[in-house]
This record gives C-alpha cells, sequence and structure tokens, in this order.
C-alpha cells in the first residue's frame, strides 16, 4: 500500500507490504518480457511507489532485444553451421565460427553487440528513484534490482541445473562454465578452418575432433531454442521482484541517517533477463555524469530461495571478479552477526546481474543474490513455480537487513 514520507514501519509491516506488493505486480503485470508494455507497467507501479515516500523519480529510455535465448540459439546455431560448410567451404567456416565466437565474446563483456543486432532491438527504460545529498555527493550509492521476468524452458529444470551448474562430476569442471566453454571450443574451430584453408585434404582426419568440439554449440542450440518456441514467462516473484520490493523498504531505512553528503539511487532496469540490457544502458549513460571514484552499486537478484550470497566473480566468457575490497566489506558485515555465517562469496557460473555490465564498464559493485547449493542456483530458477506464494519472506527481509548493513558499512569504509 502508499506510504507518506512519514511512516515508519515495523519489519513485519514491511513484510506485509512486500507480500501485497510482490503479489499486486505479478497479477497486474502477468508477462514482463524484456521490452514489454508489462515491463514498462511495473516500473510505472515502483514509480508511484518511490513517489509516495518522498523520492524523485526520472525514466531513462534505451533500446535493447527482449530474448537472450533467441541471441544464444543464433551465436551457436551459426558456428554449428560453420563445422557442417567448413569440410568443403573452410573460408566460409572460418567466418561463421569467427563471428560466433567473437560476437558471443564482444556481447558478454559489453565490448559490442554484433549478431543481437540482427535480432529487432525495442524500447525499453531503467526507472531512477533519488535521495540526493546537500551539494554534490562525496559518495553515491546505487542500488539495482530488474522488474522484468525470465522465459523458461527445459534448461531450468532443477536436475539439469544441478548437473551442469552445480557440482558437475569430477574432471568435467569445465561444463560449469557452459557458455564459456561453448565460445572457446567455436574459437577453437577457427584454428581448424585455417589449417583446411591451406592443406585442403589432408585435414580430412581431423573431422571427428572438429565434429566434437561443436557437440558444445549444439547443445547450447537445442537448448536454448526449446525456450523460444515454448515462449513462456515466469511469474519471476523471487527473480526479481523480492528485490524490487526490497528498494523502497531499504529508502525508508537508510534514509533518516543518510549523511548529508552522501546519495543514495534506487534503479529499476529493464531487460536484464534479455542479457543484462539495462544494466549495460545504465553504465553508459552515466559514463561522465556519476563520479565512477565516488560510486558504488549494490545489485540486489533474487533475495529468496537459497542462503544469501555474494557474487564475488561473474562474467560468463571472461572471469570479472569485484573489487577486493567490496568483497572484504561484504565479508567483515557477515563476521559481525553470527546470524550472518550463511553470507559467502559465489562465482555465477553462466549468466550474470546487471552488476557484471556496470563492472564491464570500470565501475565498482557486488551483487547480493540466493542460492540453493544443492543444484547451484535460487529455489524455482526461471521456473513457473517463481510465484508469491513460494516465496520465503522471512529469507526477503533477513536479505534487506544484510543489505542496509551492507550499505552502512560501505558508508564507513569510504568515507573515512
Amino acid at each position: 500500500m502508499p506510504r507518506k514520507k512519514s511512516q515508519k514501519k515495523s519489519t513485519a509491516a514491511e513484510k506485509e507490504y512486500a507480500q501485497e506488493l510482490i503479489a499486486r505486480i505479478v497479477r497486474e503485470c502477468p508477462r514482463r518480457q524484456p521490452t514489454s508494455e508489462d515491463e514498462r507497467r511495473s516500473q510505472m507501479m515502483m514509480k508511484e511507489e518511490f513517489e509516495n515516500i518522498g523520492l524523485s523519480t526520472e525514466v531513462q529510455d534505451f533500446e535493447f532485444n527482449d530474448n537472450l535465448y533467441a541471441n544464444i540459439a543464433l551465436h551457436f546455431g551459426l558456428g554449428t553451421v560453420g563445422t557442417m560448410v567448413s569440410g568443403v567451404f573452410p573460408l566460409g567456416g572460418l567466418a561463421l565460427h569467427s563471428l560466433a565466437s567473437g560476437s558471443y565474446w564482444a556481447d558478454s563483456t559489453r565490448r559490442a553487440y554484433i549478431l543481437r543486432r540482427l535480432l529487432r532491438f525495442k524500447p525499453s527504460q531503467n526507472l531512477l528513484a533519488t535521495m540526493p545529498a546537500e551539494g554534490s555527493p562525496d559518495l553515491r550509492v546505487v542500488f539495482l534490482a530488474h522488474a522484468d521476468a525470465a522465459f523458461t524452458g527445459l534448461l531450468f529444470n532443477p536436475d539439469f541445473i544441478k548437473k551442469f551448474s552445480g557440482n558437475p562430476p569430477k574432471g568435467l569442471g569445465f561444463i560449469k562454465r557452459s557458455m564459456a566453454f561453448a565460445t572457446q571450443t567455436q574459437a577453437a574451430l577457427t584454428g581448424f578452418d585455417t589449417l583446411r584453408i591451406f592443406l585442403g585434404p589432408l585435414t580430412w582426419p581431423l573431422r571427428p575432433i572438429e565434429y566434437a568440439l561443436t557437440i558444445p554449440s549444439m547443445i547450447a542450440l537445442g537448448l536454448n531454442l526449446q525456450v523460444v518456441l515454448r515462449n513462456e514467462i515466469v511469474p519471476g516473484a523471487n527473480d526479481n521482484l523480492s528485490a524490487v520490493a526490497a528498494l523502497p523498504i531499504l529508502a525508508q531505512r537508510l534514509g533518516p541517517k543518510k549523511p548529508k553528503n552522501v546519495e543514495y539511487v534506487f534503479a529499476i532496469t529493464g531487460c536484464e533477463e534479455a542479457s543484462l540490457g539495462g544494466g549495460d544502458a545504465l553504465a553508459k549513460a552515466m559514463e561522465g555524469v556519476w563520479d565512477k571514484k565516488r560510486t558504488v552499486i549494490i545489485g540486489l537478484d533474487g533475495l529468496s530461495g537459497g542462503d544469501l550470497n555474494f557474487a564475488e566473480m561473474e562474467g560468463e566468457v571472461i572471469k570479472t571478479p569485484i573489487p577486493e575490497w567490496l568483497g572484504n566489506v561484504a565479508r567483515e558485515t557477515a563476521a559481525s552477526d553470527p546470524k550472518f555465517d550463511e553470507v559467502k562469496g559465489f562465482e555465477i557460473p553462466v549468466g550474470g546481474t546487471d552488476v557484471a555490465a556496470f563492472l564491464a564498464h570500470g565501475w565498482e559493485g557486488v551483487c547480493m543474490i540466493c542460492v540453493d547449493h544443492e543444484i547451484g542456483a535460487p529455489r524455482n530458477y526461471h521456473s513457473p513455480e517463481d510465484t508469491p506464494e513460494n516465496l520465503d519472506y522471512d529469507k526477503l527481509m533477513y536479505s534487506i537487513e544484510f543489505t542496509e548493513k551492507l550499505a552502512r558499512n560501505i558508508l564507513k569504509y569510504r568515507l573515512v
């Protein structure tokens, strides 16, 4: 329910507020596909929530495509075709393998969008709610949560996630970073194509190796194509309305003791599930506007469904660690109270959060996530079961409490 700026809610009332807000967004915006009207409508609902507690808001428009899985299928489908044609047309195989591996590397590292441009870009937006400093801020803390919800498919069956993202069999650790492996094998195939251009038929004995190296791309093509054809968007109560609902609660908790020289920004991004489109757009838009040396990003992405962790390593193809000092502050915050013993660093094996886009552009940040370590992902991850009824609201409040303490400790560290 809307709240006035002067109201202060108890933890029980905050939990009730989060329950009602998440249920209302799911009910009124059931298909929050990236770039969709429901995505935008959910952000406008949050715009009203922020304004009701006295924050100024701004909407920043950008364009992105709407389907991560179509993008993956396109890349590794072309790579698979490259192997099929390289036997008789090695130059064509070299072109396709180079394009697939180079484009996906550039895409995942935010260097450039190449093959993705073949998929139509559509309007989306980021919502920013600001609690300003008096004058130029000595420190800005930006909290991120995404409004859009994910597609689902066989790829997100818990048994599948457990085998390939959790704890794979001994000697098969490389499959845990499956997208990196598929990209690397595509890059390796360019070497075979080059040999064939110069040696011709002498390279035919290498064909079985080339087919073996193409298997990861074929698997990526099949699994992601199934998601595209199924075309089902999950409710996304945990991923990521739990974090969306946390932002106004954090604003009201942090606001009363905010130092005058600190600015808080609460950003609800779009297109995160299409591969961090909103985070990338925001990181680029604020280049030269926000001082990177005085800005810290705190991402929130799924605050229920497992143990609360912080992502100490992100990046699909190239691993990107968070700043060492931020990891230290997160660990010190966890060590400050026995109830936070579960909070540890976690390396995201596949995909990433909006913070990864900021890290790629030279910002400093860390993302808080919940992980069921039995499967290597949050419970009900990208599943139709990610409903308001299946959300653990006590864990959500626990996650909010830790994030609040983390933010205050970051202030202590940076303002000394």
